[in-house]
């Protein structure tokens, strides 16, 4: 079974990794900080050792790591090379955007593949992020 973890951007732009959770309303007996409605990564102790976070940077980890032992998450920008039927590498070389689809993580360019992210894939490297490196793409 995979871990879950989350990872986005807090306020001022720094990558945080937890938990992530959505508060409906301020934390009413919370002391340390200002605890208020929105979008939080946290550690393993919670509230309120947490960190705000820019919600549309909220990315969820897919289980599994590249060529160099990074986490792959939603929303990262990945390399892919592809080995044909005979064993050859640099058959196809891909850029790509990691997505959630129907019950899968998908590699895909939004245009002509979306293939899946555990597939026939030999190579695989994050370069970047939707957020960060859109250019990539």
């Amino acid at each position: 079974m995979r871990p879950i973890e989350f990872r986005a951007q807090n306020i001022n732009g720094a990558w945080v990794f937890g938990n992530f959770n959505i508060l409906k309303e301020k934390l009413g007996n919370v002391t340390v900080g200002n605890v208020t409605a929105g979008s939080y990564i946290s550690n393993s102790a919670g509230a309120p050792f947490a960190y705000k976070v820019r919600p549309e940077t909220v990315s969820q980890f897919t289980g599994l790591t590249d060529e160099n032992g990074k986490k792959i998450f939603e929303g990262d920008i990945v390399e892919i090379i592809e080995i044909d039927a005979f064993g050859n590498l640099d058959w196809n070389r891909l850029k790509g955007k990691v997505m959630f689809s129907e019950g899968a993580w998908l590699v895909t360019d939004n245009r002509s593949f979306a293939i899946p992210l555990w597939s026939e894939i030999n190579e695989i490297k994050v370069i970047g992020n939707i957020h960060e490196n859109p250019e990539l793409l």
